[in-house]
């Protein structure tokens, strides 16, 4: 995550930063909430990866999800319907939606690389070697900084952020299949049936909604931010607020993963839980370090490079982010729950509430006509983890008693 916050520091220093920025994130969220099922598949393969044949199968299955979806960042990239999407949809101005696309294809070229990287980790995560996802992490982003750094003084425009990302993508997929092939070798040939293309497919589209409607809530954030009084300013706003919120409370996500890989015994769900209090409380801890005056001013105008009227917005609503960090640890852990015990249908229920909770957010701030992009995005986003925090918590105590 914090690839995105680096993207959005460099691009907020080029002349004319508002539509810099909003042409990356209105073209980030649609890459982002597009490939939604094929980031999904890294959560399948680590419930079903158990020896070589069914790698094999998992693989195979991550590119009929691939081919399945890659067929729209070409309708929205090359032809005139992505025109008419980023300028309708997002309300973008005509050079920003022509920006768009071109970022829209540069993204394309990624979807390969985070399957095949997907599966790797996922085979590292199995085998309890999480330390080298971490090391792939670091190199990924010091990549990524070279490439701005080379890139940014001698090019302007936010398709230079999408080719940045590509080329640090690529350098972290060969890494992550270089650490996973001992642990490929290590696996038996077969071990017990393969799951059917079926099963993979009644199991995953579930997730692969859930993950769709957690990019969809940026995506139709944006949606409405284009229909506010100044949508340049409040799609820039909200880019620069999602990104730092991404960085910071991207540990929260991996609580889904943390339960699917740990919980094996009764007693492990009251340790997981306990471990998913503190973690949300070290987060929340994190977040009101913004109420400082001092630590805002350095994260907002010298880290990030912001103008004062983005700052400004932004500032305001990171105000609030201390409740959105509680949410999400809840939301995250409960998901994790009941992967584990292969109730992914109750996770699809949730994914549409929250999508709702959302709309009805948007829906609110566009008629009472706010200003501040980053805010009405940060209300969402609480909204939207509440939702489905709620419904997921209802659904395991029912279970429980």
């Amino acid at each position: 995550m914090l690839s995105h916050a680096m993207v959005i520091a460099f691009l907020a220093r080029m002349p004319d930063p508002a539509q810099t920025l909003a042409a990356f994130s209105i073209s980030f969220y649609l890459h982002a909430t597009l490939g939604s099922p094929i980031w999904a598949c890294q959560i399948v393969a680590v419930s079903f990866i158990r020896d070589r044949g069914s790698l094999h199968r998992l693989l195979a299955f991550s590119i009929q999800v691939t081919v399945a979806v890659a067929w729209v960042w070409i309708l929205l990239g090359a032809t005139p319907a992505g025109d008419w999407f980023f300028r309708s949809v997002f309300g973008a101005s005509a050079q920003v939606a022509a920006t768009a696309k071109h970022c829209t294809l540069v993204l394309l070229l990624m979807l390969p690389f985070v399957m095949v990287r997907s599966l790797a980790y996922a085979l590292l995560m199995v085998k309890r070697r999480t330390l080298l996802v971490t090391y792939g992490s670091l190199l990924r982003v010091l990549v990524l900084f070279i490439l701005l750094s080379v890139l940014t003084p001698r090019y302007q425009g936010a398709v230079i952020g999408a080719v940045a990302l590509l080329g640090c993508i690529i350098v972290e997929t060969l890494f992550s299949l270089a650490m996973a092939r001992p642990a490929y070798l290590a696996l038996p040939h077969r071990d017990g049936p393969h799951p059917t293309y079926r099963r993979l497919w009644n199991f995953s589209w579930p997730i692969m909604l859930m993950q769709l409607a957690e990019s969809s809530v940026s995506f139709t954030v944006n949606f409405f931010l284009g229909r506010l009084v100044r949508p340049e300013l409040a799609l820039a706003a909200f880019g620069v607020l999602d990104s730092l919120v991404r960085v910071m409370l991207s540990p929260l996500r991996n609580l889904v993963l943390t339960a699917q890989t740990m919980l094996h015994a009764d007693g492990d769900s009251q340790v997981l839980l306990r471990f998913g209090m503190q973690i949300a409380a070290i987060f929340c801890v994190l977040l009101a370090l913004f109420h400082v005056p001092a630590i805002e001013k350095w994260v907002l105008f010298d880290l990030m490079g912001l103008s004062a009227d983005i700052a400004l917005h932004v500032g305001e609503a990171l105000l609030f982010g201390i409740v959105l960090a509680g949410c999400m640890a809840g939301a995250c852990l409960a998901r994790g729950f009941l992967i584990v015990q292969d109730k992914t249908h109750a996770i699809a229920t949730a994914s549409v509430i929250r999508l709702i909770a959302v709309v009805l957010v948007g829906i609110v701030g566009v008629a009472i006509g706010t200003e501040n992009g980053a805010m009405l995005g940060l209300l969402a986003l609480v909204a939207a983890f509440v939702a489905e925090g709620s419904v997921l918590s209802g659904y395991l105590l029912k279970r429980t008693r």
